[in-house]
């Protein structure tokens, strides 16, 4: 005890140091004055890491508990936030009702993206294709249709030729052009210039319904994100970077959507006395073989009779199975398990720029949330200097709480 003050004894009284290195003095861990104490050296090192302070601490003051509470300085502090600071993540959502409906008709409730784009050999010259992909939530089947440009009649064109040839479609679910990725600039650039409202109204006269994921939020698209990795890759290694002329590429769009929808979305089994793994096809195309029940057989009943009962019988199996096997494996989070604290109205934040510096990150401050079934907060409406945006947390930074 000197002066009142509690100070660190030990065994260095002998050594050539100043006396408040001897014998520093000692401070509580959750005292308001260790925390300015930490503030300080912390701005005044330069923002540096926890051994760098803690160092420059000890030549005066003994603060225990003193890594704890210097990482909670660091998690308060703005400018190592703007610099180091994560993004924002919550506990992942339930599955929407989308995919979980087993009474639908495939391709019902669907999402579409663009990818591309390809070269083909047209004349002397080579002009650019696209391709568009239509992903069935439930069952996950695929159909490619080719498009010959961005513009927005030639996506009305191309959902009309899906619709006529797979049915009605209720639901349709879509990036809204600002976060695709590939060849890409130009892509992005195109999509961006879509005219939303009239493919609103356009799906509209056939009562369909598009809904936009929020701008940046890819991961909303998982789903047929996923299949596109998977066409890309099938036409690298079926084209081998050959240019085609487009007869030959609706026949290889046609064979990549017959390689993908067998694929098997169930688990693969070695015995072979199991069931075949359930694939999109086995629905789709109702070939399949399985044991018939015993029926008793009239001259009455005409084949196509017979063969709608058939039918019938094998797509009851192949949902139950969806129910029994598929679905369940759906249950757990693989991520993003945790629930976090909600972004709030008041909030400062960064929003986030792959294509920038961090430092060129627009400052920004919530003014609108949009908060799902279960209170969580997964797109937000972020006030920048430049304007309005509305953003997925996932690509907003917090650097400061509103109510702090």
């Amino acid at each position: 005890m000197d002066n009142g003050l509690l100070r660190v004894g030990g065994r260095l009284n002998k050594a050539a140091l100043p006396e408040e290195a001897k014998h520093p003095v000692i401070l509580p861990k959750r005292g308001h004055v260790s925390e300015l104490i930490l503030r300080h050296i912390h701005e005044n090192s330069g923002h540096m890491g926890r051994n760098y302070v803690l160092a420059k601490l000890q030549q005066r003051y003994h603060i225990v508990g003193a890594i704890s509470a210097f990482r909670k300085v660091v998690k308060k502090c703005v400018k190592c936030r703007r610099q180091r600071g994560r993004v924002i993540q919550q506990k992942m959502a339930d599955l929407p009702i989308d995919r979980l409906r087993p009474d639908d008709p495939p391709f019902t409730r669907v999402g579409v993206d663009y990818f591309g784009p390809i070269g083909v050999k047209r004349g002397r010259s080579t002009v650019k294709r696209y391709g568009v992909v239509f992903t069935c939530l439930a069952i996950r089947a695929i159909h490619i249709e080719k498009a010959d440009s961005l513009d927005t009649d030639s996506c009305i064109a191309a959902i009309r030729r899906f619709i006529a040839r797979r049915g009605a479609v209720r639901e349709m679910r879509s990036d809204n052009g600002t976060n695709l990725v590939g060849a890409e600039k130009e892509l992005r650039k195109e999509l961006e210039n879509w005219n939303q409202a009239q493919l609103s109204n356009s799906l509209l006269q056939v009562n369909i319904k598009w809904t936009f994921n929020p701008p940046g939020g890819s991961h909303h698209g998982g789903v047929w994100e996923r299949q596109i990795r998977t066409i890309r890759q099938l036409l690298f290694f079926l084209t081998k970077q050959q240019t085609m002329t487009d007869e030959s590429l609706q026949t290889l769009f046609c064979e990549i959507e017959g390689i993908i929808n067998c694929r098997p979305i169930t688990r693969v089994s070695d015995d072979a006395n199991d069931l075949e793994a359930l694939t999109p096809n086995k629905l789709l195309t109702l070939k399949a073989t399985p044991m018939l029940p015993p029926s008793v057989s009239r001259q009455t009943d005409c084949y196509a009779r017979r063969r709608w009962r058939q039918v019938q019988y094998l797509a009851d199996v192949f949902w139950r199975r969806w129910l029994r096997e598929y679905l369940p494996q759906l249950q757990a989070r693989q991520k993003w398990v945790h629930p976090s604290r909600n972004i709030q109205v008041g909030d400062v934040v960064l929003v986030v720029n792959e294509t920038a510096p961090r430092n060129f990150w627009l400052m920004g401050v919530i003014i609108g949330i949009t908060p799902d079934r279960q209170g969580m907060v997964r797109r937000a409406e972020v006030k920048t200097k430049t304007g309005t945006y509305s953003r997925p947390i996932s690509k907003l930074c917090l650097l400061l709480e509103g109510d702090s």
